[in-house]
């Protein structure tokens, strides 16, 4: 589905989330800090490699945001990573 992107993240931190947390069935980031144009607040991303695809770990990311529809019943934004990387403890 085409949709337009309505924010760009650079260089964001933020935790990973596993399925059941805030989402039924999706691991997510939950960024430290929130994107005024997106009020959810969450990211779901659509091309999380497995090797991040672990609760609870922290990440500095960078994507887009894409839009969503008022008809549409989501947990999070539809997000696309462009970068990732894990923060060292």
């Amino acid at each position: 589905e085409s949709r337009n992107i309505v924010a760009t993240i650079t260089d964001a931190t933020g935790t990973i989330r596993e399925p059941g947390i805030a989402c039924p069935d999706e691991y997510i980031i939950e960024p430290d800090e929130k994107v005024e144009i997106r009020p959810l607040g969450l990211y779901d991303p659509c091309n999380l490699n497995s090797e991040f695809q672990v609760g609870n770990t922290r990440v500095i990311f960078s994507g887009y945001v894409y839009e969503s529809f008022e008809y549409e019943d989501i947990c999070a934004d539809f997000f696309e990573i462009t970068e990732i990387r894990f923060i060292d403890p």
